[in-house]
């Protein structure tokens, strides 16, 4: 048996048996609705089939396809650069990121994109055209963040608002006693000393430290993949990852996902150094320091880096079977190269992380005992396969998505489609004896596992390890293994099928990204079905007006039922509560008369419910029989997104209690 794999080519037979699993997923679509059980066994078929084809040629030699000329390959960098000026004066002129903003930003990404490609290597300059793509991640964010008066995202307001502002003003981290973060403080120790080291506020603060590092986390992935291949697929590998709409999304949402993101990433790159470099001690401490600092600073991204972390295991023991022969050598090193053990450092890790985590507190108990406890009721309770439902919803009917939100959905999931695809071609590439080595297989089964926890689970109704924060940091490995497989389809494609292949490469993943909802959280390109996680300055000044005309009461002193709390649309709900203002949840509509008013006591309208894409929950009444398929449940309730007049939510029968123009406070007269 063990003669037989020797003999085996595991790419090719990878790459049959990825074309028969997305053969075998793809009647998953007629069971199920969700976007990427239709979408990724077309997509993972295509990456096998694309992989195929270049098998079959399989010369190593590149195939001559148009380049730009000498004259053309000069001019495109200025262009670049003049467009992204332009993408600047068009955000100040209209103080927000708007459609024109986007368009331009979509072409300048096309024009880099088809330098890295296209370009000749004679007239390639690798440090230009990184420069390129660093200078757009920080045009795309740093506009996002400077024409927006308030804060982006929900999370951030508890962040800033009630942690890091504690933090700051007592000078002592005793203002998040009894907060899970209390374990995990990085973040906001490091806001709050660098608004006092610049004498500046903490909004300010948060942008000049966090903020203007994330677009710099870019160059790891560009010292990452450039240990693995020649330097123009490592820039390639920079402008994937630049361009990827969670990446934006954690630079404009500042959090400490944002920050764990950054140290994810770092150790990535310094992983992959150890396992294709000599290294010494200073290198395995730099990592080790990189561990313990993801530790202190974010719980979900620590998990992350653990499944990196046991990859690496897991590749190190796969390679020892010695089924393999590698034959990869260090550079300038002439003895075979050996796996790195990282049983030492996963040991570490996990002893370390079990310890912070026993003490860390989380709603009445320890941090570790509170998510064991959940993952047992939810294996227990909610785990199914296709369970994509949640709050009983199957017993609302919803209207059906209009053609528009169709595309906007299949837009949305574009990016990471093409993505998928790529990283696709790349593993397959790296199972070739020749690729084979500790990094490679590394970043394979960290693909592989993320993508288990980021797209498999959830289609188990498991949604514990809070799958959406998983795809900036998936994109990561993602984005290298992308760009060793469009240098491998480059050398080995036929020459007309390598140009449409780069050609829709370059037109598409820009365009798709920088318009996803994901990165456009400050405004959405499609702003009437994608929420704005935004606020205006009035919104936020009608937060504090509220705050100081109730006291800001706390939840334990109104009623259990939520009877006084102040229903609104959400997100706008999550300010109120997260700043600390008043307690707010959700507005209800009624699934029976969609139209009709509201019935709360107290309520929030906002010009944006009539003309964004504001949240609300449809709530249906359930009779008998459905209420025992529940498990007695009353009501069932799904979100919604829906635009609705003012009187819906401010009835006539209300007192107007605050109105400032744009926002409205009503409560019952007899309330």
């Amino acid at each position: 048996m063990s003669g037989w794999l020797k003999q085996r080519r595991f790419d090719v037979d990878a790459a049959i048996i990825g074309l028969i699993v997305a053969i075998g997923l793809f009647p998953l679509r007629f069971f199920a609705s969700q976007i990427y059980i239709k979408t990724i066994p077309i997509v993972l078929g295509l990456g096998c089939g694309l992989y195929l084809l270049a098998v079959r040629n399989d010369r190593e030699t590149i195939y001559e396809y148009p380049s730009f000329s000498q004259l053309v390959a000069q001019v495109l960098p200025s262009i670049s650069f003049v467009l992204m000026a332009a993408m600047i004066a068009v955000a100040l002129h209209a103080s927000e990121r708007s459609r024109l903003f986007y368009v331009l930003s979509a072409i300048t990404g096309t024009l880099i994109m088809l330098q890295i490609l296209f370009v000749d290597d004679e007239d390639l300059h690798p440090s230009l055209l990184l420069v390129q793509v660093i200078a757009l991640a920080f045009v795309i964010r740093l506009t996002a963040v400077y024409t927006t008066p308030t804060y982006i995202g929900i999370d951030i307001w508890t962040h800033m608002t009630q942690l890091a502002r504690g933090v700051f003003e007592q000078h002592s981290l005793s203002a998040m006693n009894g907060n899970k973060h209390i374990a995990a403080p990085l973040f906001h120790l490091l806001v709050a000393s660098s608004a006092m080291l610049y004498d500046v506020s903490l909004r300010n603060g948060l942008y000049l430290s966090i903020g203007l590092v994330m677009p710099m986390a870019i160059l790891f992935v560009y010292g990452a993949t450039k240990l693995l291949v020649p330097v123009r697929w490592a820039v390639l590998a920079a402008m994937l990852y630049s361009l990827g709409d969670y990446f934006i999304e954690w630079g404009i949402h500042l959090i400490p996902t944002s920050h764990g993101l950054l140290f994810f990433i770092a150790i990535v790159y310094a992983l992959l150094r150890i396992m294709r470099l000599e290294y010494n001690a200073r290198d395995f401490g730099l990592l080790v320091f990189l561990s313990i600092a993801i530790i202190l600073t974010h719980q979900v991204s620590t998990f992350i880096m653990l499944v990196v972390v046991f990859s690496g295991l897991l590749a190190q023991f796969v390679l020892k079977l010695d089924i393999f022969q590698t034959t990869a050598r260090r550079p300038g090193v002439y003895r075979k190269l050996e796996p790195v053990n990282l049983a030492g450092l996963l040991a570490f890790d996990i002893g370390l992380i079990t310890f912070m985590w026993s003490f860390t507190p989380y709603n009445g108990n320890s941090f570790l005992a509170t998510v064991l406890l959940y993952l047992e009721q939810t294996l227990v309770s909610s785990a199914g396969l296709f369970n994509l439902a949640s709050n009983n919803s199957q017993f609302i009917t919803l209207s059906a998505p209009t053609l528009l939100q169709n595309i906007e959905t299949y837009i949305d999931a574009s990016g990471f489609l093409i993505l998928f695809a790529l990283a696709t071609v790349g593993c397959l590439y790296v199972l070739r004896r020749k690729r084979i080595s500790h990094s490679v297989f590394t970043l394979l089964f960290a693909t592989l596992v993320m993508t288990a926890f980021t797209l498999g689970l959830p289609m188990f109704g498991i949604r514990n390890f809070i799958p959406q924060r998983w795809f900036a940091f998936l994109y990561a490995p993602m984005a290298v293994l992308g760009a060793m497989g469009v240098g491998y389809l480059v050398h080995n494609l036929n020459r007309n099928v390598v140009v449409t292949v780069l050609v829709v490469l370059a037109l598409v993943y820009p365009s798709v990204m920088v318009i996803s909802s994901h990165g456009t959280l400050d405004s959405p390109f499609f702003p009437q079905d994608q929420e704005r996680l935004t606020y205006t300055e009035s919104e936020i000044a009608a937060v504090h007006t509220i705050a100081d005309m109730t006291g800001s009461p706390d939840s334990s002193q109104l009623p259990r039922d939520k009877s006084l709390f102040i229903h609104t649309d959400h997100p706008y709900q999550t300010v109120f509560a997260r700043t600390g203002a008043y307690p707010a949840t959700a507005a209800n509509l009624s699934a029976d008369n969609r139209d009709g008013p509201t019935d709360h006591p107290l309520t929030v309208y906002r010009q944006y419910q009539s003309t964004g894409a504001p949240s609300f929950q449809l709530v249906k009444q359930l009779n008998e029989s459905q209420s025992k398929q529940a498990n007695g449940d009353k009501t069932a309730s799904v979100p919604v997104y829906r635009q609705v007049s003012q009187q819906q939510i401010c009835r006539p029968d209300q007192s107007i209690l605050y109105d400032n123009g744009d926002v409205m406070l009503c409560a019952n007269r007899t309330v």
